[in-house]
């Protein structure tokens, strides 16, 4: 300290001379703005004469200040009463810290000092956190703080009721709702209410406080959670047991097998099975029966336990414990509708395949698609055909009787919706029926199988939103660049363009198909984007079928404009120098402008024809 400090230190224990020091100062503001270190700590002037008490002082300084406001905001660095050093110390912290409540007074009512400025926290959130209701007092009862609006800060929004409740601070709580705090306000970032953060923090006094006050039981949070749910999900079993006496027992154990099932999302098996037993100890002394469903092939036929022996013997089992909480939140969750009861089922599929279990996911998750669809919920096959590349990647021969059971689904209403990903899902199982159709234990009922899905697929003669066929995604190299759904297994087992599967379809199912179809976004046939594709094979394989060469697309193109592939070109000028006389034909009808839609009406065969060979000129 310097000599400077030291003489300013001796004066302002001593009003006179200090107060002449002031007089003959030009530089006050200066001065009084200053920081000084003493010790360990770093203070103004304002904040030693408030450490030291010194009221006289305090008042002096203020009426010498031309810049009250950042003089009295200024902050330091002192000790905390009997405590640690604080940082962003401002001398109105200083005051209520030190209970000196008459020069808080002063420092707010004459110098301006702002309540929400402490050194983490407003000042009443400071004194809560600090369990000092005396400070909570002082700024409630002279009307400087409002309990309802201060809060933490501007993120989480915890008020100041809140804040009392998840310190504990069972004193403070109760004055604050004698003097009005909002019993159920709940915060704008997860909509807990007090008694829910009561709950979550097991401060069982404070949640019979609040009850007895009057809080809502029923009051949920953004997650649909009720106290009772939070106190079970963070295992506050006292603070459960008081609800339960509160709360009508079906709502009780409805919500407890709810907080009991969500636990198998975070794999807490010892928790979940304690809450199980508590749930069937509660239905056994309030004769409160369980509906049973029928055991089913998705949770390899077992059902929910009815008895604590039943539960006692799969204490251990994880698995088995998993399966009981997917089954109890099916029972929950469908006549609900709520979405989170798939994702639990996903993901026990998904550990399924790593164990190799194939058919038991398979049963899983045929059980889910029809659960979402009749939920009116948007899903996909893209998880069946991941499967399937799967067991093919590791050598398991699929039955075909199977695959043709889970590829009917593509028939099922939620999946004739024109979606992109819906019809190119489709594809995808067309692809795999050629693959199952190489295997060599495969007999002729089950090709006999398979031939008829397929049939049934194709008589549908369904098309993407651009309007593109099947035809057009199989000889497509983009159909095989949007597979993003686990394509590490995917694509090394489906491949686009498809020359196997392109053969198959117009050999035996050409009547469902046809080969000139253009999209309605480019124009563009199954030729011109084989030609694009780079595929010698399929380019042709489809001008051997009948696609013809010069159609052209909306920009005016040919399939021979869009090849770069000198082999591709060598192969269509090939057919050029072997004109086709209708398609000659048609073209001078075009090039001449006839006004052939008066002869041909526009949907009759020989007008479409016309448009494929030049309309768009």
């Amino acid at each position: 300290m310097t000599t400077a400090d030291e003489k300013l230190y001796t004066l302002i224990a001593q009003t006179t001379e200090f107060e002449n020091y002031l007089k003959t100062t030009s530089n006050i503001d200066e001065i009084l703005l200053q920081l000084h270190r003493h010790n360990d700590e770093s203070v103004s002037l304002l904040i030693l004469a408030v450490l030291q008490e010194k009221e006289d002082i305090v008042r002096l300084i203020l009426s010498y200040s031309n810049d009250k406001q950042q003089l009295v905001e200024l902050p330091g660095i002192v000790h905390r009463l009997n405590g640690p050093l604080v940082r962003n110390a401002t001398a109105l912290w200083c005051a209520c810290d030190r209970r000196y409540y008459s020069i808080a007074r002063l420092l707010i009512d004459i110098g301006g000092a702002k309540i929400e400025h402490g050194p983490r926290y407003p000042l009443i959130i400071d004194a809560i956190v600090l369990d000092r209701l005396d400070t909570v007092r002082f700024l409630i009862e002279n009307h400087y703080a409002n309990i309802n609006t201060t809060d933490m800060n501007e993120n989480y929004r915890l008020n100041s009721l809140i804040m009392a409740v998840i310190y504990g601070r069972t004193s403070i709580v109760a004055y604050l709702l004698a003097q009005g705090s909002k019993l159920n306000y709940t915060t704008p970032s997860t909509s807990n209410s007090p008694l829910g953060y009561a709950a979550i923090k097991g401060h069982l006094d404070i949640v019979r406080l609040l009850c007895s006050s009057g809080a809502c039981l029923s009051l949920t949070n953004k997650h649909g959670q009720t106290p009772l749910m939070l106190a079970a999900k963070h295992d506050r079993m006292s603070v459960v047991d008081y609800f339960l006496e509160r709360i009508s027992i079906e709502v009780a154990v409805q919500q407890l097998e709810f907080v009991a099932c969500s636990l198998v999302m975070t794999v807490q098996f010892q928790r979940m099975y304690k809450l199980f037993y508590k749930i069937l100890e509660i239905r056994l002394q309030n004769n409160l029966k369980k509906i049973i469903a029928q055991p089913i092939a998705a949770y390899a036929f077992q059902q929910e336990c009815q008895t604590i022996d039943e539960l006692i013997q799969i204490e251990h089992n994880h698995d088995r414990l998993y399966l009981e909480a997917l089954i109890i939140r099916e029972r929950l969750l469908v006549s609900e509708k709520n979405e989170s009861l798939f994702k639990p089922l996903l993901l026990h599929g998904d550990r399924l395949v790593e164990r190799g279990q194939y058919e038991l996911c398979l049963h899983l998750w045929e059980h889910t698609f029809y659960l979402y669809q009749n939920m009116d919920l948007e899903t996909g096959l893209h998880r069946f055909v991941w499967i399937f590349c799967k067991m093919l990647r590791n050598n398991i021969p699929i039955v075909p009787q199977r695959f043709v059971q889970i590829a009917r689904l593509t028939f099922e209403p939620s999946q004739q919706k024109p979606r992109n990903d819906y019809i190119k899902n489709s594809v995808c199982f067309l692809a795999l029926a050629m693959k199952i159709l190489e295997q060599t234990t495969i007999t002729q009922p089950e090709r006999q199988l398979i031939f008829q899905w397929i049939r049934d697929l194709c008589r549908q003669q369904r098309t993407t939103s651009h309007g593109q066929t099947f035809l057009h995604l199989i000889v497509d190299r983009q159909t095989f660049n949007d597979i993003n759904y686990r394509s590490y297994d995917i694509k090394p087992i489906i491949i686009f363009p498809n020359l196997s599967l392109t053969r198959f379809l117009l050999r035996n199912y050409s009547n469902f198909f046809d080969i000139n179809a253009t999209d309605i976004r480019t124009g563009n046939t199954a030729l011109h984007i084989s030609c694009q594709s780079e595929s010698f094979s399929i380019t042709e394989y489809l001008i051997q079928s009948g696609a013809h060469i010069d159609v052209l697309n909306i920009q005016n193109q040919t399939p021979f404009d869009l090849t770069q592939t000198k082999s591709i070109r060598d192969l269509i000028r090939s057919k050029y120098a072997i004109p086709n006389l209708k398609c000659q034909c048609a073209r001078l009808i075009v090039r001449m402008k006839m006004p052939y839609e008066l002869i041909w009406p526009h949907g009759t065969e020989m007008n479409r024809f016309l448009f494929l060979h030049g309309s768009s000129t």
